[in-house]
């Protein structure tokens, strides 16, 4: 295939793509366990895994047209090859930033890990909570000490409706924030008294 045709790059992308998209949703999935136990403990078998892996999938081709092609195709492999291996290492985000070093510089791939598991794990606590019918909103959370920035020190403690996808963390690369559920109290016991035919 000729390398100056549009149907090349696609091709490249689709590849791409098909060797990330299990990764990108394996982090995804383990925000969504992680927002899960941060729902109150009678709360957290109301999540609607139908409607959430769904909606798992639609973010996925729109992170795919984000991330993936803002990444130059050499670079984007080498980054894929690291993403990957940690992932399946079970290893520290540390062990990421240490591989991603040679490739960026030890700053930069430290911003890049921090930045892109954060996105990756708030969308899917995010996922979790909306498919609930009683979160509507989250409250966005500093790491609180001598390193949070203006940007954020001015978010922390505020809310954010469930659907503000564009809201999430990270505010900017190396963020470090994350999210925590708001219940509503009384949409949780509309759907409990639903549920036990009240």
């Amino acid at each position: 295939m000729d390398i100056n045709t549009q149907a090349f790059w696609d091709s490249l992308d689709k590849d791409m793509w098909d060797e990330t998209a299990e990764l990108a949703i394996a982090v995804v999935l383990a925000g969504i366990e992680g927002g899960t136990v941060l729902l109150p403990d009678n709360a957290q078998a109301f999540i609607s895994f139908d409607e959430l892996y769904a909606k798992v999938l639609e973010f996925a081709r729109k992170y795919r047209f984000t991330w993936i092609s803002g990444i130059t195709d050499v670079t984007r492999k080498q980054v894929q090859s690291a993403i990957t291996n940690w992932i399946r290492s079970g290893s520290p985000l540390s062990v990421l930033e240490q591989v991603l070093t040679p490739l960026f510089g030890e700053a930069r791939a430290r911003r890049i890990a921090v930045t892109e598991v954060t996105r990756l794990f708030a969308e899917g606590n995010r996922l979790a909570w909306e498919s609930t019918g009683f979160v509507n909103k989250m409250r966005w959370n500093t790491a609180e000490d001598e390193k949070v920035c203006p940007v954020c020190s001015d978010l922390d403690n505020t809310f954010i409706g469930i659907g503000d996808v564009d809201g999430i963390p990270p505010a900017h690369p190396n963020c470090r924030c994350y999210l925590t559920p708001v219940v509503d109290e009384d949409a949780f016991s509309k759907k409990l008294d639903e549920i036990l035919g009240l």
